[in-house]
């Protein structure tokens, strides 16, 4: 015959399981978390390298355009909004890779 003492530190089988169930999850969150983690750390170079490039030549085309008599087959706001939203990405890039390393 079990007292009172003996059934309070039996343990429950459904918190067991639930605490078993809350462990797998937490361990397949942090394997997927790394291996984006390593994916986004690894393109990084080329992600930054792309963004940037692609603001400046978009800048460029619109001053060449802005300069020459030639009508531009896209207005000069519209190159210089491309340029800001290539640098916005990259910085969203970077807090995503900053939130992931945590």
């Amino acid at each position: 015959m079990s007292t009172e003492i003996e059934r309070s530190y039996s343990p429950d089988n459904g918190s067991v399981i639930a605490n078993l169930l809350l462990a797998a999850f937490w361990l397949i969150l942090n394997v997927v978390r790394w291996l984006c983690l390593v994916v986004l750390a690894f393109l990084e170079p080329f992600v930054r390298l792309l963004l940037s490039a692609v603001a400046v030549l978009s800048v460029l085309a619109g001053l060449v355009y802005l300069g020459s008599s030639v009508p531009p087959p896209i207005p000069f706001w519209v190159t210089l909004c491309v340029a800001l939203g290539c640098l916005i990405l990259m910085a969203v890039y970077e807090s995503v890779l900053y939130m992931l390393s945590r």
